[in-house]
């Protein structure tokens, strides 16, 4: 049986797959009790983080592109 903790990081690495940041970044801040001695978790979490922050200020350079009219 997992544990709560295992579940999340299973589902933190499948949102990876799908190219989920936001759910990975949710699920990894769960999992983190359980494995933030483990440096794969660490690269990973670290990464979900930074993915998520560039899918945000993509986004947010798209809409200031739009409500500017540039681009």
């Amino acid at each position: 049986m997992l544990t709560k903790e295992e579940k999340a990081y299973y589902q933190a690495i499948k949102a990876l797959k799908e190219k989920n940041y936001t759910a990975a970044s949710g699920f990894f801040r769960i999992a983190e009790k359980q494995f933030a001695d483990r440096e794969d978790f660490r690269i990973l979490c670290e990464t979900a983080g930074l993915l998520l922050a560039v899918k945000d200020e993509i986004y947010n350079l798209e809409n200031e592109e739009i409500e500017t009219g540039v681009g």
